[in-house]
């Protein structure tokens, strides 16, 4: 069976939907800021992370009929697991539901009550309204997901046209680090959307939904999800470049930002005052809570499955790890996030690539991403006077991806020494 250009429509913007998060609203605005004059090197290297890897995710998912273990497959029982795991805790307690509380104070909360509300009475709130919905899951929240999304993003669009046709300022301040490598900064930054650590995740509801409108074949399902990708795709380079489009144009506004939210509220509450300060912080918090109580219910579900404990149990314990976290602040969160993020995304960027494959046989894979993952955690974390010479010498090094051009040569040398030994073995 095959769907209607109607039906795709409605695909690719509920995947649009799922995509916009508060790392999606948030970063874009201070890289802007910090991008000044370079903004549109920045904007480049970031729409290649933030968009085009979760575009190119999805349709790796789809190649493997949605199946996260049949795409890191490749890394072999152990490392796939761990990698999985990696992924889940990631978008779950470690950094996405974090986020989406921190968030939701920084923009909505704090400036609406005046900073009345502390970030930890407000965080222990919102995840006991967490853990409510996530041991009962009730219909509230698929209304208000079903309807807030799209309220959500049509703000977003109509915010992005008046960033364009009502800039705050036209000065422009480069920060020196977007002087010397706006491009690959650009690029590193796109991690922190998690975008394509979160289109695994999205990739199995995706390719549910199609398969619920009757399509059958593989060959279908993944036509289908490459159309509703790259209409995603492009929505979220719109909102992309309309937020940095805001940011670089909203120095004089909070010159002092540490963080994306700042700036984003500020140009709020210039352009539309308290009421457009209060209607913002009513539909980022509530976005944010169905975020979280999304997050936090899928790496739930996953542990459970893995580990065979309760779910209720593992849904009260994620949540806790999210809310103390959550209490270090947005600054903080993002501040500990990068070297990590930095340090995982390089083998699921591999992964990725290998599920476009149709067969990826694991003794030429296994290879390649363990040393992208390897090198990606001594860029990252090792304390720079710990790591070794050689590898401050990768090409790239300096743009934190010194990982690439090691990866591609095992990938080389792995695929030459299986293909010798086939043809030997044939003769």
């Amino acid at each position: 069976m095959k769907l209607k250009k109607s039906e795709v429509i409605t695909l690719g913007l509920m995947t649009f939907a799922l995509f916009v998060g508060a790392g999606n609203i948030i970063f874009p605005p201070f890289i802007g800021m910090q991008a000044g004059n370079n903004l549109w090197f920045a904007v480049s290297g970031f729409l290649i992370t933030g968009v085009g890897l979760p575009v190119l995710a999805i349709i790796a998912m789809a190649n493997k009929n949605g199946s996260l273990e049949a795409l890191t497959a490749p890394a072999g029982k152990i490392f796939g697991l761990i990698l999985t795991l990696i992924c889940y805790l990631a978008l779950g307690p470690l950094f996405g539901s974090p986020r989406t509380a921190t968030v939701s104070y920084e923009i909505g909360v704090a400036p609406a009550t005046h900073g009345a509300l502390s970030l930890h009475l407000f965080s222990v709130l919102f995840f006991i309204a967490v853990v409510l919905c996530s041991l009962n899951p009730s219909k509230l929240v698929t209304i208000v997901g079903k309807y807030l999304s799209p309220i959500k993003v049509v703000l977003l669009i109509i915010l992005g046209i008046y960033a364009f046709w009502n800039p705050a300022s036209n000065e422009l301040i480069t920060t020196p680090e977007y002087v010397a490598m706006p491009f690959s900064r650009g690029m590193i930054n796109g991690y922190l959307t998690m975008d394509t650590l979160a289109a695994l995740v999205f990739a199995v509801i995706i390719i549910t939904a199609i398969r619920q409108r009757g399509v059958s074949r593989s060959s279908l399902i993944t036509r289908y999800s490459v159309i509703t990708s790259l209409i995603a795709g492009l929505g979220l380079v719109y909102v992309y470049i309309s937020l940095f489009y805001l940011g670089a144009h909203s120095h004089f506004l909070a010159p002092n930002a540490t963080n994306g939210a700042v700036v984003l509220q500020s140009f709020i509450a210039y352009s539309f005052g308290y009421k457009g300060t209060v209607f913002l912080a009513v539909i980022i918090t509530l976005a944010c809570l169905v975020t979280g109580i999304g997050l936090t219910s899928a790496c739930a579900g996953y542990l459970h499955q893995i580990l065979r404990l309760n779910y209720k149990l593992l849904v009260i314990i994620l949540a806790g790890i999210s809310c103390a976290i959550s209490n270090i602040g947005l600054t903080e969160v993002i501040k500990f996030s990068v070297p990590a993020l930095t340090a995982i995304y390089p083998p699921f960027i591999v992964l990725v690539l290998i599920g476009l494959t149709k067969r990826a046989p694991k003794n030429i894979c296994f290879p390649p991403l363990l040393v992208s993952f390897v090198l990606g955690i001594i860029q990252s974390i090792v304390p720079d006077e710990l790591t070794p010479g050689f590898i401050k010498c990768l090409p790239f090094y300096n743009e934190s991806m010194g990982w690439i051009i090691p990866t591609i040569s095992m990938f080389i040398v792995t695929w030459a020494i299986t293909t010798i030994r086939a043809k030997n073995a044939s003769r």
